[in-house]
């Protein structure tokens, strides 16, 4: 879908398949003020030789994302997105309400704070030299929201100033055009798509969690994440390597494992009926590829998955074809016509409220980001060093959210989970009982306290 300039200044496109599906979710949140799954990406760095004003430091460097990546100043209207080229008093209007900076707060209580914001929105933490940015899902992809911080984190590097009032020519197309998806489907094509979404609705319910507080309305999204260290990493690819398959097919084995094993015995027995996240990037037109060129921008969909839990084995052999199916040739040629008409009908049923009967859903949600570092550098020139980063997103169901990522040699599950449905402490024991299923289903060395960084 391109971007048409319908008065000078004034672009629009309408809305992708993708984004009219997340944006949905986002509204869901609207009656208690809160919006279900905006992306948050986290880092701290520190700033080496002399910056005689970070907080302009920073500030210069969010600018310089509006011209770079115009996007992140779009809004929608109706069913279309709108971009409205700055003039200096508009940019100055922009810039004071998306860009905060925090004092004598930590960043998780800044985190769990959080409420919509027009606009993707920078929070500044400079006396810890952290930056947070939450930007609604609809808008960006977990790899474009940490591509956007790896472009600031540059912009703080290497200054420059910009020349408004051309940054239209910068905004990205929308992945229907990205990557080649027809916007007309045919009959045969609609039924494919309803037959993959029944994958989903039709293996009601899943397996989950049990529910430990019994609060009705969603409250503050917490997360929690567990870093692994080199030498877990490196036992784990080794083992991976071995049974030809993937770092990702095997930790969601694990959770599921791990949630079969934490299920109330109502559900303990039930197929796990969840969604795998897929990256389209790698399938785009080649000039939009690189993420870091083409950051805020929703290259992604989710796939139904349902998968009765029998063995490890078994489980991880079904989940390494699961996500290999847009890359398999005898898969992808029947997935990627229908992805348009399935992605309408996913909005079309969130749209729709569930039958009274049926249980909340509460089994967690993997999402793996993969490899960060392809993503996100951890120094900038002499003057950027980054120590610390995190993925997160504000979830107001009942389904926690984990996402996997390696950065550093390093691999992290993070678990986001909301505070008026679930404790600390049954988080925590999702994810300790997920890597201990790793430990014991792969052969890996025992771990002790020694690779484990909480």
């Amino acid at each position: 879908m391109s971007w048409t300039e319908s008065e000078p200044g004034l672009f629009e496109r309408p809305l992708t398949c993708v984004e009219a599906f997340f944006k949905t979710l986002a509204d869901s949140g609207a009656p208690i003020n809160r919006e279900h799954w905006a992306v948050r990406v986290y880092a701290r760095f520190h700033l080496h030789g002399t910056v005689e004003d970070p907080v302009a430091a920073v500030r210069q460097a969010w600018k310089t994302m509006r011209f770079d990546h115009p996007q992140i100043a779009s809004f929608a209207r109706e069913e279309s997105r709108v971009y409205q080229a700055s003039d200096p008093e508009s940019l100055a209007s922009w810039l004071i309400e998306t860009f905060m900076v925090v004092r004598d707060v930590a960043v998780d209580d800044l985190l769990a704070s959080l409420r919509p914001t027009r606009f993707p929105s920078l929070y500044y933490l400079p006396q810890s030299s952290e930056i947070l940015i939450q930007v609604p899902h609809w808008y960006i992809d977990g790899i474009g929201a940490i591509s956007l911080l790896n472009n600031i984190l540059n912009a703080i590097a290497r200054p420059r100033q910009v020349a408004f009032s051309v940054e239209g020519e910068n905004l990205s197309p929308g992945v229907e055009e990205a990557a080649n998806l027809s916007y007309v489907s045919t009959e045969i094509h609609d039924q494919a798509a309803a037959k993959l979404l029944a994958k989903y609705t039709s293996n009601l319910p899943s397996t989950g969690l049990p529910l430990e507080v019994s609060n009705q309305i969603p409250g503050a999204t917490r997360r929690f994440e567990i870093t692994f260290r080199s030498d877990f990493l490196n036992a784990l690819r080794s083992a991976c390597t071995a049974k030809a398959i993937t770092i990702t097919a095997a930790v969601h084995a694990a959770l599921i494992a791990s949630t079969q094993q934490l299920a109330p015995d109502s559900l303990k027995w039930c197929s796990y009926t969840s969604w795998g996240t897929f990256s389209l990037r790698p399938y785009l037109n080649s000039a939009f590829t690189n993420p870091k060129a083409h950051p805020v921008n929703l290259y992604l969909c989710g796939l139904p998955l349902s998968l009765k839990p029998t063995t490890f084995s078994a489980d991880v052999s079904q989940l390494n074809t699961f996500y290999r199916q847009l890359a398999l040739p005898s898969i992808s040629a029947k997935t990627w016509p229908i992805l348009v008409p399935f992605l309408r009908s996913c909005t079309a049923m969130i749209r729709d409220p569930p039958p009274p009967a049926m249980p909340p859903a509460t089994g967690p949600v993997l999402s793996s980001i993969g490899i960060v570092d392809r993503y996100l550098q951890c120094t900038y020139g002499s003057k950027v060093e980054v120590s610390k980063f995190w993925l997160s997103s504000e979830v107001l169901s009942r389904e926690p959210l984990v996402y996997l990522w390696t950065w550093q040699e390093q691999l992290s599950l993070s678990v986001c989970y909301n505070e008026n449905f679930y404790t600390l402490k049954l988080m925590r024991r999702l994810l300790e009982v997920t890597r201990d299923t790793l430990v014991k289903e792969l052969g890996l060395p025992t771990l002790g306290d020694a690779p484990l960084l909480v």
